[in-house]
């Protein structure tokens, strides 16, 4: 037992030595070598219930600390975002203001939306199928800037497919991934590099500013024992109205975004972007 434990702990360390595959440069994250630690105490813990050992010998190896490795969050400020909607591809414009509009996960909520599953005429979006929680299942109520860009997408589309962002390889299917478009985008729009669903954390943090705390832990849709309760239909309104808050805060009286990079001569004198 002692000596197998023994034996996890220079593998554990050696591992994190050891430079990543993808990048040689970098080492291997100590969130991996956890994963795999994991899967070995699985492993022996299943040993342990077909008897073929008396105690799981790696129970005992502590995890790295993988907080240390998480990048730090990024608070999109207005100027931010005005120049990340500027450089995003049309699709991509939409997702953002949809993901920061709603706190919507990037792609189990975002990117693999149906248009079935959109309300417009009560603005609310209803996730179905396997959501990470209880919570998650709850209708989300869309804001009036969220509303807008949806009614003038689904135009764009003209039903072209079922997907809100069908891929461009597959139309019947959802987009898998945008971690080109979304690295580029960055770069030409000179911000810092930060991932995608980090705009789940600005949708949170915007209406921390206006709203309660019961409003905002039913916005995010957490499933805590402590939350559970505020699942409940009847906070949809009261969510949506903090959300307009929260927007008055930030764009104050701006337009909403478009989606091509050349305006109709009709829109030559409008915005292109969210602004004030």
């Amino acid at each position: 037992m002692s000596h197998c434990v023994e034996t996890c702990h220079p593998y554990q360390f050696a591992r994190d030595k050891q430079p990543s595959k993808k990048n040689p440069t970098n080492k291997i994250k100590g969130a991996t070598v956890n994963r795999e630690l994991e899967c070995l105490q699985c492993m022996f813990e299943y040993a342990v219930s077909r008897k073929y050992l008396p105690e799981n010998p790696a129970s005992g190896v502590k995890h790295f600390d993988e907080r240390r490795e998480r990048p730090t969050k990024h608070m999109l400020k207005l100027e931010e975002e005005q120049r990340i909607l500027t450089n995003a591809p049309p699709y991509l414009r939409v997702a953002i203001v949809l993901l920061a509009q709603t706190g919507g996960r990037t792609y189990t909520e975002g990117f693999s939306l149906r248009w079935d599953q959109i309300d417009l005429e009560n603005r609310v979006i209803y996730f179905d199928g396997q959501t990470k929680t209880e919570g998650s299942s709850e209708p989300v109520p869309l804001t009036k800037l969220a509303h807008d860009v949806l009614v003038k997408w689904k135009k764009e589309q003209a039903e072209k497919s079922q997907f809100l962002f069908p891929s461009p390889v597959k139309p019947g299917q959802p987009i898998t991934t945008v971690k080109k478009a979304w690295k580029t985008t960055l770069k030409n729009a000179g911000v810092a590099h930060f991932p995608i669903y980090n705009l789940r954390h600005v949708f949170c943090t915007r209406l921390s500013w206006v709203a309660p705390d019961t409003v905002v832990q039913r916005a995010m849709r957490h499933s805590s024992p402590e939350t559970k309760r505020h699942y409940q239909l009847g906070m949809v309104e009261q969510v949506r109205e903090n959300l307009e808050k929260a927007n008055q805060r930030v764009y104050g009286k701006g337009k909403v975004l478009r989606f091509h990079d050349v305006p109709s001569p009709a829109e030559a004198q409008q915005e292109a972007v969210v602004c004030k």
